[in-house]
């Protein structure tokens, strides 16, 4: 019988300029009517567990947040924030958290980032030592009191809080099977009715028994249910299965392990990071006639590409290049005197706030890294000359271009959404003055002329795409990581994918799904199709494991993608899908045994 795994969580920061100028109305205080006597007792339950942790800030507050400026959803490094629906819709948090969604004063969902707010509900969300409180703490059925005076929220855990979860896993199992049945015939059914029976034969003996008995049945019932979950998805054979890698191996024997490893779990496509970091992994004759370093020097004397590509055909497994386009890694380009912008520095990306700023600017939200002019045709050429390259000298099965937008900037709400926007550089202000008359450095954000600069350098992209596009049609499939957010994709990063789709400049997209929620993926995956045409196939690439959510979680997000009629999913990323997320997927989503 296989079994799901508990989370252990890691912790990572990413900063994401999201500044805030917003002016919030006083609340009235989330007090719950639970009264916790000295005999620690609640709801008519003994306590099990307490733990208390301070509140960096509550929205909507009449106070802002300052340590939070800047950053997604006004979330700080360790803050622990709490989010009413009056906020907004979302939390609009990165996927370097942790957040419990709260009806009732009852924890019913755990998710990783940018949450839906419940309406008469809130969303709790931690990032650091707040994120680690609420993994340790917080689980399904955890009853929450916060008190808005001193800014604290307690978490109680009773018997009565693993009875609820085990509940609500029933329902989820339930509706889960019956969701999947309408997509596709499932040889996994009878197990999966059989698993959701014995969950609640468990819970019936939790009702029965009292503390210790009473939790450690409702315990089984939960891992009952998530086995129920495991078996409800059926496999279906002509779908695109993938993962996204990093390589790391130095040898053909480490290749041959990783696929053999992804082949055992049902991984049919491999999307190889190929260029990165302003390198690539194989030794590519486009660099040297650059005089650019010829290959990334941790392989050196071995080609990862070759190797994937051999033995990835060999066990009838596709291979596309995952390409990142405009982004050239965090580390000073001086340190390596053949790195293409030690080279070629007038290629070198600028924002606004530092367009007359001497050397490189690197981008505090994308990893402190440097970023490529996408108005600049040198670079275009460039990067187009190396997947020419990689098509003619390698026999791959397609190109997933990243990066393919510039770099964030903050939104358009934010006082400082002016300075932060990219393109500011020597090329792109010369040509857009020579067409308009004007220097985009004197155009101020709601100007007349600021929709123009934006389309400028949204047209700036397609192109490099059209000029992709030339170069792979009739060759490889050609696809393109994209945010779903359109409007603030469009204002933040210049990227008009619904354009792209419409003019058939690409076969397919695969959106970054930056959440752990199936309800707003749904959400994000129907905008998605709403705005592309039916000829664009979708890729979600699911970012699950990265963000360590359920295993359940990765199986909700596939069966959502299933049906509204996904090509498939890919993975993100490889290092990241331990193996709490391998087991579940050889039950029966990715496998035909259905073991």
């Amino acid at each position: 019988m296989r079994r799901f795994f508990t989370i252990v969580l890691g912790c990572a920061v990413l900063l994401n300029i999201f500044a805030a100028n917003f002016s919030y109305a006083a609340s009235a205080p989330m007090i719950s009517s639970w009264e916790v006597d000295n005999r620690e007792i609640l709801n008519n339950e003994r306590v099990i567990s307490k733990s208390s942790f301070k509140i960096s800030a509550i929205y909507p507050s009449s106070v802002i947040n300052a340590a939070g400026m800047g950053f997604p959803g006004y979330r700080g490094p360790g803050q622990l924030v709490v989010y009413k629906q009056n906020f907004g819709r979302t939390t609009g948090t990165n996927e370097f958290g942790k957040e419990a969604v709260v009806e009732d004063n009852r924890v019913v969902k755990l998710t990783g980032a940018n949450s839906l707010i419940p309406k008469g509900g809130y969303v709790i969300s931690g990032h650091g030592s707040a994120k680690k409180w609420i993994t340790n703490n917080l689980k399904i059925g955890t009853n929450i009191i916060i008190d808005e005076e001193t800014n604290t929220i307690t978490a109680y855990t009773t018997v009565e809080s693993y009875r609820f979860n085990a509940k609500e896993k029933i329902k989820e199992a339930e509706d889960f099977l019956n969701n999947s049945k309408k997509i596709h015939e499932n040889p996994g059914e009878k197990k999966a009715k059989y698993y959701i029976k014995k969950a609640k034969q468990e819970l019936k003996k939790s009702q029965k028994n009292h503390d210790n008995l009473a939790i450690s049945y409702a315990k089984s019932s939960v891992e009952m249910s998530k086995i129920a979950i495991g078996y409800a998805l059926p496999y279906i054979e002509n779908e695109l299965k993938g993962t996204w890698v990093r390589p790391v191996e130095k040898n053909i024997y480490e290749i041959r392990k990783t696929l053999d490893n992804m082949k055992s779990i049902g991984i049919n496509t491999v999307f190889l990071e190929t260029y990165f970091h302003g390198y690539t992994i194989f030794p590519s004759r486009t660099m040297r006639s650059y005089n650019f370093t010829a290959q990334n020097p941790i392989f050196a004397g071995f080609d990862p590409l070759q190797a994937y590509v051999t033995e990835a055909k060999a066990r009838g497994m596709k291979v596309h290049i995952w390409f990142e386009s405009f982004y050239t890694g965090n580390k000073n380009p001086l340190n390596d005197p053949n790195s293409i912008l030690s080279i070629k520095p007038e290629w070198a990306n600028k924002n606004k706030a530092n367009y007359d700023k001497e050397g490189f600017v690197t981008h505090p939200v994308e990893h402190n890294g440097y970023f490529l002019d996408p108005a600049n045709p040198e670079v275009q050429n460039f990067l187009v000359l190396i997947v020419k390259e990689i098509i003619a000298n390698y026999k791959v099965d397609g190109i997933n271009l990243d990066y393919i937008r510039y770099p964030s900037s903050q939104k358009a709400t934010s006082a400082g959404y002016e300075a932060s926007n990219w393109g500011y550089t020597p090329y792109a202000r010369e040509e857009f003055k020579k067409l308009y008359g004007i220097d985009p450095v004197n155009i101020k954000y709601k100007d007349n002329m600021w929709a123009k600069w934006n389309e400028y350098r949204q047209d700036k992209i397609t192109i490099y795409l059209t000029k992709m596009r030339k170069a792979t049609k009739g060759k490889v499939i050609l696809s393109a990581v994209i945010f779903p957010d359109y409007k603030t994709c469009l204002d933040t990063k210049q990227q008009n994918w619904p354009v792209w789709s419409d003019k058939g400049h690409l076969d397919a997209i695969t959106p970054l799904i930056l959440t752990s929620d199936d309800e707003l993926f749904d959400i994000m995956y129907k905008e998605i199709k709403s705005k592309i045409s039916s000829s664009t196939t979708v890729y979600p690439g699911l970012f699950v494991g990265f963000m360590e959510g359920e295993a359940e979680d990765l199986l909700k997000q596939i069966n959502v993608s299933r049906s509204l009629k996904s090509g498939g999913i890919v993975l993100f990323d490889w290092a990241h899908l331990d193996n709490k997320y391998k087991e579940v997927l050889k039950f029966c989503v990715f496998t035909s045994t259905c073991n």
